[in-house]
């Protein structure tokens, strides 16, 4: 009952994510034909003295091959952008929303506790987003000989896992605002704030949580980015305690 609950909270979100995850997986294979024929045109040198111009020349000597091309395009940009809003989207409403009428008086008359309910919430939630990590990204595999190339079903399932696990706090930072803030507006909107505050400066500086998100050491060095897959899930495992304890203490 409490899966079902949450599932039919969050399946038009997780199907239209999916959807449109698929048909960007399947652009993204098709558009390295065209990127190839430019890339041998380009000799365009960029000011190796500012962090935007270095940025630049990395894309495109990154870009000049299938793999390269993959990884910037899909892993490092359209697959973690996206899949960080879906995040964001499927973490918000559903627990105490006033926007979902009497679903929340709904949800607390069902025979379970709290903290079940809110784990089921969390955990299929986490499930959703896994097959939104994975699902796209081996489309991928299946959809590159179809323009003569191969990407490894490893380097596929390494960065979907990744993701999910570096990116899972955005989700359940989500949910503990939705059990804070009683619309759906706000926790969405400032957990959108800090995804944009984190991004700036990890341009800025180089650190932050998307390297570990689209797996850049694994990219650069067959290496997993080990010391910042146990700080997220430390991160998350903190948060969902946070939103637990509060759960708990709220009062309809």
């Amino acid at each position: 009952m409490v899966w079902q609950k949450a599932w039919l909270d969050t399946r038009w979100r997780f199907v239209t994510g999916l959807a449109l995850l698929v048909v960007l997986a399947c652009g993204t294979v098709i558009d390295y034909r065209a990127v190839q024929q430019l890339v041998p045109q380009t000799h365009v040198s960029f000011d190796a003295t500012t962090r935007l111009g270095r940025a630049l020349q990395e894309a495109i000597e990154t870009e000049r091959d299938f793999r390269g091309f993959i990884w910037w395009q899909w892993f490092r940009q359209n697959l973690a952008q996206l899949w960080t809003l879906f995040a964001i989207l499927l973490g918000a409403g559903g627990l105490l929303a006033r926007s979902a009428g009497d679903g929340a008086l709904f949800t607390l008359a069902l025979p379970a506790s709290r903290r079940q309910l809110l784990g089921g919430r969390i955990a299929l939630g986490l499930a959703e987003l896994a097959a939104l990590a994975v699902v796209p990204s081996l489309v991928i595999v299946l959809m590159s000989p179809a323009i003569g190339e191969q990407y490894s079903i490893v380097d596929a399932l390494v960065h979907g896992a990744c993701l999910l696990v570096a990116g899972s706090s955005w989700y359940v930072l989500t949910i503990l605002l939705s059990t804070i803030f009683r619309d759906v507006w706000r926790p969405m909107l400032l957990t959108g704030a800090l995804v944009l505050l984190a991004a700036a400066v990890e341009f800025s500086s180089g650190v932050g949580p998307f390297q570990v998100m689209n797996a850049t050491r694994y990219f650069r060095a067959g290496q997993l980015p080990w010391i910042g897959l146990a700080l997220s899930t430390l991160t998350m495992l903190a948060l969902w305690y946070a939103a637990d304890r509060n759960y708990e203490r709220q009062d309809m």
